[in-house]
């Protein structure tokens, strides 16, 4: 790695890239004492205080891929040459996501023991689930609200009208579909909220009727083949406007948003697929011939053979997905044959994210 400058730009040689840097890019990243506040990082000036012709006045390389500069403000500081071509690069310290369909998915369950090493097990976990965006744990103990506590090692609960943590068995009069003993396609949750739910949680505490096995399905590796096979409907699901809406007595949530979202870069960001409580805003009947049939190509894909992953949750097991990305269901179980009683609740993202660069520190 090399590097030289002049007063308006430090240029950064990384193998065959040059990064051009501008004096305040580089400034308001000097964690020096006094410049920052040493336990929480937050900054001790507002950057729009230093004069905009600020400049570079030298910069040198040091060892260990670090380097020191001075500028005109007569501030100098040291930079790790690592951590800033990261930040360049935006590339993402949470593993790499694997995209998979039946063919590639690998059912793979991980024992959890509390107190034995918790930090190197929550660190495979929650590998594994940022990879795949889902994850099974098992050797829970079965029991009333186990999942909490499970949960708060990660992150904190998203409380929601349903509560702290809900109950999903078949009721005589259910607020929600998952309250019954039907079949339910593949679907994310909560679309209609405001955010919506970032992690879903599914704990298995019985499960002996016939029937109720758990589907997952990658949300992205669907998107991602409906955008090779079929652009147009891809575009078409990407574009158009949809009105999400939960109602019961007590509360009357709507939230809009577009089934396939993608980032300002034009990545895959977030799928909302609800198709029991979706509905088109009001179009030409042309425009809307279009948009069903695109829905109905994400339909079939979504419930196909292909892309589904179905397995029984033991008592004890944990279900962990990724709702921005992992789409669930669950087939139809017949409650004169045992009994099914699973809890759920939701985390959200900056949570996992949080604990796993954390944990990453401290296990590797």
């Amino acid at each position: 790695m090399k590097l030289d400058f002049d007063a308006k730009e430090l240029r950064v040689y990384e193998k065959e890239e040059i990064f051009k840097i501008h004096p305040l890019w580089i400034r308001e990243r000097s964690t020096e004492k006094g410049e920052v506040d040493q336990n929480s990082f937050q900054r001790l000036y507002d950057p729009e205080k230093i004069k905009p012709d600020l400049q570079i006045k030298n910069a040198q390389l040091l060892a260990d891929n670090k380097m020191h500069v001075e500028f005109s403000d007569n501030h100098s500081a040291t930079y790790c040459l690592d951590k800033l071509i990261t930040e360049i690069t935006r590339s993402n310290v949470l593993p790499p996501k694997i995209y998979w369909d039946k063919n590639d998915a690998e059912l793979k369950k991980f024992s959890f023991a509390y107190g034995a090493n918790e930090s190197r097990q929550l660190f495979e976990i929650l590998k594994f689930y940022h990879q795949y965006g889902y994850v099974v744990v098992e050797d829970l103990p079965a029991k009333d609200g186990e999942v909490i506590k499970f949960a708060e090692k990660i992150g904190f609960i998203r409380e929601t009208n349903f509560g702290k943590l809900f109950n999903v068995r078949s009721q005589k009069q259910p607020n929600d579909l998952a309250y019954t003993s039907i079949e339910l396609e593949s679907h994310t949750d909560n679309p209609y909220r405001k955010p919506v739910p970032s992690i879903q949680f599914l704990f298995c505490i019985e499960n002996s009727c016939k029937g109720g096995d758990s589907t997952v399905v990658d949300g992205f590796k669907v998107a991602e083949d409906l955008k090779k096979e079929n652009p147009q409907a891809f575009n078409i699901l990407v574009n158009t406007l949809i009105n999400y809406k939960f109602e019961d007595n007590d509360a009357i949530l709507e939230k809009t948003g577009k089934i396939i979202k993608l980032s300002a870069r034009g990545e895959l960001k977030q799928i909302k697929y609800s198709n029991r409580l979706d509905f088109v805003f009001y179009d030409e009947p042309k425009v809307l011939e279009e948009f069903y049939a695109a829905k109905r190509v994400m339909h079939q894909m979504i419930n196909s053979d292909k892309y589904i992953l179905q397995f029984h949750l033991q008592p004890g097991n944990l279900l962990i997905m990724n709702n921005y990305r992992t789409l669930h269901g669950r087939r139809s179980y017949n409650t004169s044959e045992g009994s099914r009683w699973l809890q759920g609740l939701y985390i959200d993202h900056d949570s996992a994210e949080s604990k796993y660069k954390l944990l990453s520190k401290e296990v590797e």
